[in-house]
């Protein structure tokens, strides 16, 4: 891998804002609340996220699940409100972006309402995370089976036909 190395005037910026968690490895503890479970967890850890109206670069702990990428102001805080919640089916492209921000070891995250920009701890954690978001994204956009396909068929066949009956009522 590439190392890129943060231009000076963000280096004491990163440095600040990673502080000693910044090089901590994601873990999972016991949470408390029913919206995630550990075992959903595909990957955590601290990223810095851009602010979707100040464009400010605050400290977030990003949670990646088979089907949501969340973001919250607090460490494993999973009994708290996330501060975003996106979900992968979504996802149009996640992709390096220090060409779009500037900035060291930063990455995109593109949805249609919005463009997600995070900063990794280094390289490597970005890396990590763009290849761990994009198969998520990929899973959850899996491809239907047969029967999944007929069943949804059906279904679509069923509401039609309620919806032509009611529109007859009227």
């Amino acid at each position: 891998l590439i190392r890129t190395a943060a231009h000076p005037a963000h280096q004491a910026e990163l440095r600040a804002a990673w502080g000693k968690q910044g090089s901590e490895s994601s873990c999972i503890a016991t949470m408390s609340a029913p919206r995630i479970r550990p075992s959903d967890i595909r990957k955590e850890g601290w990223v810095m996220k851009e602010s979707s109206f100040l464009r400010q670069y605050r400290k977030r702990w990003l949670v990646l699940t088979p089907e949501r990428l969340l973001t919250f102001s607090k460490k494993q805080a999973y009994s708290t409100s996330p501060t975003e919640d996106v979900d992968l089916r979504q996802c149009g492209t996640v992709k390096s972006a220090e060409d779009l921000t500037n900035r060291p070891f930063s990455f995109t995250v593109q949805v249609p309402e919005r463009n997600f920009f995070l900063i990794a701890a280094d390289d490597a954690d970005r890396n990590e995370w763009v290849a761990a978001i994009g198969r998520a994204t990929t899973e959850s956009r899996r491809v239907r089976s047969y029967s999944e396909e007929v069943e949804y068929q059906e279904q679509q066949a069923r509401l039609a036909a309620a919806r032509a009956l009611q529109a007859e009522a009227q």
